[in-house]
């Protein structure tokens, strides 16, 4: 981004709104992944966050008020009475800070997808930031699916040292987590302002999860629900009794199995419902009729646990087997996704269980991948292929189609992995052996 072109024209007195208005341009301008707008939107986001705009909301208040009181006199005046205006700039810097953040994760997120060949979800990413747009899209499934499956990662957080400071601002103080080896003066100034006291500081910690970045988390787990939301309701089918009551929804633009007679309003849609014989009327009420009523029940609770699955296996697969084929030096140089925890802690692990459904025990393959890499000595695909074979108790045929690996080679790499788990001996002697080849 050109220095001639950054940002410096007032809004409404305010100059670092013009952040806000830079951005909406900037995300109105998107219209799919551009690997080239990566660096823009990086640029964007540090004057964003050296404008004070990722400070907390009381911090965004007084930053707003700071520049403020640059006005006239006069106007400074009248301006300092309306509180709610105040509220109401820091809510657009918040907002606006928040969709920059989302839409530049989506595009590293994207980089991160065609590189893995998964170019059919790229275009359910919030490329533009509005991950609710997406959400609303995907519907009550898609919704359930997104809070859960970020809830779990939230509980599954691990627990890391960090410093907690102590700020004193204007209107009282405040509390910031500064990470090992951060700058907690230059983290301070830019989410208060230069005026901001550090008075102490003491021992704590923060809870991180296996996707340290809330943004990365957002598009990536939103993409998902959506992309799966979508492919499950594609293959529900219209249904027996719903089938008819749902084509006459999609004439009226609704989307299939809503209960309309849960929802207030849309009387003229009601009464022609009625009309179909879809839906009875008694004391004043529309109700819909029984069959019709189980059925969709059926079906909301049937499509419910299927997005999840599905969204739940599209989010852990590729990161599962990310960490099994890759020693650690490999995933310090090309991680997964943007933040991804190299190696994964005890917490990150318990995500995996949702894999323990489908035949694989994830999670304990995962633990013993982890304690055991770098003291067997095989390579990564082969250290997968050997653990597969013998923790997960695949047979040959299916671990070599996982792993593209041919069989005679899982068996030689299972052996290996077998002689360091009796021990010490059986350690020295296979380490003897391959020194000779």
């Amino acid at each position: 981004m050109d220095s001639e072109n950054e940002p410096r024209m007032s809004y409404d007195g305010i100059p670092s709104m013009a952040y806000v208005q830079k951005a909406n341009e900037v995300l109105a301008g998107i219209g799919g992944y551009e690997p080239g707008k990566i660096a823009g939107l990086e640029e964007l986001k540090r004057k964003m966050e050296d404008a004070g705009f990722g400070s907390p909301f009381r911090g965004l208040i007084q930053r707003t008020m700071e520049e403020a009181e640059e006005l006239g006199e006069a106007e400074w005046a009248d301006l300092r009475k309306q509180n709610a205006y105040f509220r109401y700039i820091a809510n657009l810097k918040k907002y606006g800070m928040a969709r920059v953040s989302i839409a530049l994760d989506a595009h590293r997120v994207a980089r991160g997808f065609a590189r893995m060949g998964y170019d059919d979800i790229i275009g359910h990413l919030p490329l533009d930031g509005n991950h609710i747009r997406l959400l609303m899209d995907a519907g009550d499934d898609g919704i359930i699916a997104y809070r859960e499956l970020m809830d779990r990662m939230d509980e599954a957080s691990e627990k890391r040292g960090c410093f907690v400071a102590k700020v004193k601002v204007k209107g009282g103080t405040e509390s910031v987590q500064i990470a090992e080896g951060e700058n907690a003066e230059l983290k301070v100034s830019r989410m208060f302002g230069v005026n901001a006291e550090i008075v102490s500081t003491r021992p704590g910690f923060r809870n991180v999860p296996i996707i340290s970045a809330k943004g990365v988390r957002v598009s990536l787990v939103s993409a998902i629900a959506h992309y799966a939301s979508g492919s499950v309701a594609g293959e529900m089918g219209p249904g027996d009794e719903a089938g008819p009551y749902n084509a006459k929804l999609a004439e009226f633009g609704i989307r299939p199995d809503v209960r309309m007679d849960m929802v207030g309003g849309f009387e003229k849609e009601k009464a022609e419902l009625e009309r179909a014989g879809f839906m009875e009327r008694k004391d004043g009420k529309y109700l819909l009729k029984g069959g019709i009523k189980a059925e969709i029940a059926a079906r909301r609770k049937k499509r419910k646990a299927e997005t999840l699955r599905r969204a739940a296996l599209l989010l852990l697969s590729p990161i599962f087997k990310f960490y099994l084929m890759n020693n650690e030096e490999a995933r310090k140089k090309e991680n997964l996704y943007p933040s991804l925890a190299v190696t994964p802690g005890e917490r990150h692990l318990m995500l995996f269980s949702y894999m323990d459904a489908e035949g694989l025990p994830a999670r304990l393959l995962l633990k013993k991948k982890m304690a055991v890499e770098g003291v067997v000595p095989l390579a990564g695909k082969e250290l997968a292929a050997a653990l597969l074979a013998e923790d997960g108790k695949k047979d040959p045929e299916w671990v070599s189609a996982y792993m593209g690996m041919e069989k005679g080679k899982i068996e030689g790499a299972r052996q290996v992995l077998l002689n360091y788990s009796k021990g010490k001996r059986g350690a020295e002697f296979v380490s003897r052996i391959r020194k000779k080849d």
